[in-house]
């Protein structure tokens, strides 16, 4: 019902003058301002929110995971100090993208973007925007999108980083501050700046691209379906039309709606594409979709294991074949069974990665399955050996230091949040049941 009609039904039961009901009108017209203030509970989140003061509480001494380290995108940390060098090598790599990638000149980069300032400008949080006239804010956008293009196409094609005076050490901290919530372009800016190059390039190789960035193919698309070639009329590259079709069909099939930025890209490749046996939408068996009996709840809370408490039981823990977050799935026979769960990396950069994606989950209309997963995994490690454990089966690949502290990581980026509890609701009813199975043929014994 809408605010103004409960309002309206307020006053059509309000007392008459003398009744003694006017002692409380002062009261009742209070919460009716209110209730017309109020914002509506279905207003749209930002697309590029920043991170969630609740989530900065709950993880301390990860203020440095946030915030970027060598370049600023967009407004939040625009123009600060200690970020001054990035700003040049901002400047350099936008003209490289420009003068080298795009036919045209910066007048139309700035007019094509002027036009939708507006919409990029309510991606973002109105207190960091409102300092920025649109034509400083045009200026912002202008520089960082095609400055970072500009570096992911220099990274996959395989230019020199030196002709940018780009350290070594300094190529991971960029690919980490693309990664950071509070550093993230619209989806659309790039969009828009990457109709602009003289080449004819489509929205899957883009996507592509991104995800050769990210290091997020199976295999490189690049091998793949594309062949570059120098050209000496320009020193730039072009595509071979031989395998232009081929690649229209290789880009991101996980989710179909519009993606906000490069963060929610590698998300839903992280991810991969929604498996609706894990995600609780298998049709055909009523117990895994719609409500939950109360058997299937207690059987998930049941399943709740961890590695060498499930390896005890028969069942057996292997790699899933692909690296995608969703590819977790159990079968049982009755006497044994195999639960797969997909390889990963941690190392030092991962917990700054996995903050990052738990934040813009907690900030955003999208369901939290990547904070699901860590729930997952949490669950399945207790201890020190539940690491060593799924290390030796190749599922963890432990650069970060001993067994305790893996174990400790995941306790600690994992504590206290709220997931999806239909995430792998189906593996975790399979398990339930086969506990079940289990400790009950062990009774009859």
């Amino acid at each position: 019902m809408a605010v103004k009609e409960v309002a309206i039904l307020m006053e059509k039961h309000q007392g008459k003058p003398g009744d003694g009901s006017c002692v409380g009108r002062k009261g009742l017209a209070i919460l009716k301002s209110k209730l017309e203030t109020s914002p509506s509970s279905s207003s749209p989140k930002l697309k590029c929110p920043k991170v969630p003061k609740r989530l900065r509480e709950m993880v301390k001494g990860a203020e440095d995971c946030y915030a970027p380290k060598l370049i600023s995108l967009g407004p939040y940390y625009h123009g600060e100090s200690r970020l001054a060098e990035g700003e040049e090598l901002k400047l350099k790599l936008a003209k490289d993208y420009i003068q080298n990638y795009c036919k045209e000149i910066v007048d139309a980069f700035y007019d094509k973007i002027s036009i939708i300032i507006t919409e990029l400008k309510d991606y973002y949080d109105e207190m960091s925007t409102k300092k920025y006239d649109d034509d400083k804010f045009t200026v912002m956008m202008v520089v960082d999108g095609c400055a970072l293009l500009s570096y992911i196409l220099n990274v996959c094609l395989g230019s020199k980083h030196g002709s940018f005076s780009i350290r070594y050490q300094d190529i991971s901290v960029l690919y980490r501050d693309a990664l950071l919530l509070e550093n993230q372009l619209p989806y659309q800016l790039l969009l828009e700046l990457m109709k602009m190059m003289r080449f004819e390039w489509t929205n899957d190789l883009w996507t592509a691209m991104f995800q050769e960035f990210f290091g997020i193919n199976d295999e490189s698309i690049f091998q793949e379906f594309m062949g570059m070639e120098s050209n000496s009329c320009h020193g730039g590259l072009f595509l071979r039309e031989s395998r232009k079709s081929n690649l229209e069909s290789a880009g991101n099939k996980s989710e179909s709606k519009p993606c906000h930025h490069l963060l929610d890209l590698f998300r839903r490749n992280f991810l991969g594409e929604e498996r609706s046996s894990s995600f609780g939408s298998q049709t055909g068996n009523e117990n895994l979709e719609g409500m939950w009996s109360v058997r299937d709840v207690k059987e998930v809370i049941a399943s709740f294991r961890n590695v060498n408490e499930l390896m005890d039981v028969g069942i057996l823990i292997k790699r899933s074949p692909t690296h995608h977050l969703r590819d977790i799935s159990f079968r049982s026979n009755g006497i044994t069974a195999c639960l797969k769960i997909p390889p990963i990396t941690i190392d030092s950069s991962t917990k700054a990665m996995f903050l990052n994606l738990i934040a813009y989950e907690m900030s955003s209309d999208v369901p939290h399955d990547f904070i699901s997963y860590l729930r997952f995994l949490d669950s399945l490690i207790d201890h020190a050996d539940d690491v060593k454990e799924l290390q030796s089966i190749g599922i963890v690949q432990n650069n970060l230091g001993t067994h305790e502290e893996v174990e400790i990581f995941f306790n600690t980026v994992s504590t206290n949040l709220e997931s999806n509890f239909h995430a792998y609701k189906d593996v975790r009813v399979k398990i339930g049941k086969h506990l079940q199975s289990h400790y009950n043929s062990r009774v009859k014994m």
